[in-house]
């Protein structure tokens, strides 16, 4: 397993993360989409009490704010539910709060890492982009806010495809604890 270890009770270690956070730019397109998807998909799974997830962004844009209307209807369109969501921003506590922390582009990923004080909370930040599938030919999760409605939607089929992959790695690890 890729993942690094956590202490369980009694000083056992837990080789699956169990709380994971999704991170953007503003936290009203991309990491409020990720969080969304991979929670209906923790749902359909029967999963939602062993594996939990959140969503931020690395700037105070749209602290409280609803996810941008037209990230709601592309995942609307993709049956994928809101879940009341509102925006805010990563803090350093986030390192001790969460197990693994998702940043959906490089930017945000070394905006993150700048706040790690140590290697432990380093390697909890891995890119979304580790999930692709290979014949997506991305290396990020493209921001759609300044596209148009065909944008969002391949955000939302990149994240499914994505998150899906991410569970399915998650998963197998908590069923080997």
């Amino acid at each position: 397993m890729a993942f690094h270890t956590r202490s369980g009770g009694g000083g056992q270690p837990q080789s699956a993360p169990t709380r994971v956070l999704f991170v953007c730019l503003g936290n009203i397109c991309r990491s409020p989409a990720a969080e969304m998807i991979f929670c209906a998909l923790l749902e359909q799974a029967g999963l939602r009490g062993r594996i939990s997830c959140d969503s931020c962004g690395v700037a105070a844009y749209h602290i409280g704010q609803k996810p941008d209307s037209r990230m709601l209807a592309a995942l609307q369109r993709a049956g994928i539910p809101y879940n009341g969501h509102r925006g805010r921003q990563f803090s350093p506590a986030d390192f001790d709060r969460f197990d693994l922390i998702i940043p959906q582009d490089e930017e945000n990923r070394g905006d993150v890492l700048s706040l790690a004080r140590t290697p432990e909370q380093a390697a909890k930040v891995l890119p979304m982009s580790r999930w692709f599938p290979p014949e997506c030919g991305l290396a990020e999760v493209p921001d759609p806010y300044y596209g148009g409605t065909r944008g969002f939607d391949a955000v939302v089929s990149l994240l499914r495809v994505s998150c899906a992959a991410l569970l399915r790695e998650l998963a197998g690890a908590d069923a080997e604890r």
